[in-house]
């Protein structure tokens, strides 16, 4: 029996350290892609308006996939699913790479953004299975793990653009390491979905079926409520990481290596603040958390758009990053607070919502932007974070 258990806790730390990789990639992804979107927009001659256009029509395909087709990562199974969705998000990112005209970017983004959220359901759902199988909750440092991808992919993405070498390069170099992480998910050994310590075989099944036990939760007021603060935290997420690069070489003027610095700062911040967000939630509790999150957003961000000094800017990119780190692991951990019984089902609920407000927030900036200007359009990232603030305060006093 101790050979089994050793084996088992061997196998589930290769799983981990695999987890750990396809979080970073992700992360090395986005990065790369904060940085390179105001190449590419310059490229196709696109301001704000059109990008934004191409950003939700992106968006919109992958909120449309997730829900329509996250279903597939249990029914295929873990590891063919993730074969074949990071397949085509490679596919994806080399259609970016090669995109020569609007049409055809609105096509790349209808494939690239389905591939990245069915890529993102998938990993995270395997996350979930490791931690019913080890028992620690693991998403914090895998959440941390992105950010730190992301962190390097700005850098890079910057460096190797002061290089000279241009954007559809980069984007290409993203396929080595995304090839990569294809051949670990063909090689590895996935737990079960849905294997709980402890639950005989023959219980596993029994009861309602998820699909229905889904779409009962969808009628929780507590539920709810809390997948509208991680959908908040993922729109400011995933406003910075889309536009913030942009503001900073378009609307100030500054270079691509300063521009990808800036972003750097925002992910390194977040990945700092996720790694320390046990620790604030055992001091404060979930409930005060969330609620010092949403206001040091908005005043981090408040900050960075009243100056146009870089180094003031970037520092309140710093603070913003700090802040938001924590909402999502936070909701996330909250929602499984709130049905322990149906955690999966409650997970379910908080990613179509929370990475709908992840993929939503970009395209508004843009519309926005090309009606009242970028900086005043990124000022939507500062009435989230008061919004996170006031929606915490009606969360249950024990949260």
């Amino acid at each position: 029996m101790p050979d089994v258990e050793a084996e088992r806790y061997g196998r589930d730390g290769w799983l981990l350290a695999l987890l750990l990789a396809a979080f970073g990639i992700f992360g090395l992804w986005s990065g790369c892609n904060a940085v390179l979107l105001a190449d590419l927009s310059r490229a196709l001659g696109l301001s704000p308006g059109p990008l934004g256009v191409a950003l939700f029509a992106g968006a919109a395909s992958s909120i449309v996939a997730m829900a329509s087709l996250g279903w597939t990562a249990d029914r295929l199974g873990r590891k063919s699913f993730l074969v074949g969705v990071t397949c085509l998000f490679g596919l994806g990112i080399a259609g970016l790479a090669g995109a020569g005209s609007f049409p055809m970017l609105i096509a790349v983004m209808l494939v690239l953004f389905s591939a990245a959220g069915l890529y993102d359901v998938g990993i995270n759902a395997v996350a979930v299975d490791l931690e019913q199988t080890r028992g620690p909750r693991l998403m914090p440092f895998l959440h941390a793990t992105y950010s730190v991808g992301a962190v390097l992919g700005a850098l890079g993405a910057g460096a190797l653009l002061s290089w000279g070498i241009g954007y559809r390069f980069v984007y290409l170099a993203l396929l080595l390491p995304l090839a990569a992480v294809v051949v670990a998910f063909g090689a590895a050994r996935f737990p079960r979905a849905g294997v709980h310590p402890g639950v005989p075989p023959g219980e596993r099944h029994r009861g309602t079926p998820p699909a229905t036990r889904s779409r009962n939760l969808y009628r929780s007021a507590s539920l709810l409520l809390i997948a509208f603060v991680a959908a908040l935290g993922f729109l400011i997420e995933g406003q910075m990481g889309n536009w913030s690069a942009i503001y900073l070489r378009d609307s100030l003027g500054l270079t691509a290596l300063i521009g990808g610095s800036g972003v750097a700062v925002f992910y390194g911040a977040m990945a700092v603040g996720r790694i320390g967000t046990g620790w604030l939630v055992g001091r404060l509790g979930s409930r005060r958390t969330l609620m010092a999150a949403g206001l040091l957003a908005a005043a981090g961000m408040a900050f960075a758009l009243a100056t146009t000094l870089p180094i003031l800017v970037v520092g309140g990119f710093l603070l913003v990053g700090l802040a938001v780190s924590g909402v999502a692991p936070v909701a996330f951990s909250v929602a499984g607070d709130l049905a322990p019984e149906r955690a999966g089902a409650a997970i379910s609920v908080m990613t179509t919502f929370g990475y709908g407000g992840f993929l939503l927030g970009p395209p508004l900036v843009g519309g926005l932007a090309e009606l009242i200007g970028l900086r005043f359009a990124l000022g939507t990232i500062a009435l989230a974070g008061l919004a996170v603030f006031a929606l915490s305060l009606n969360l249950r006093k024990t949260a």
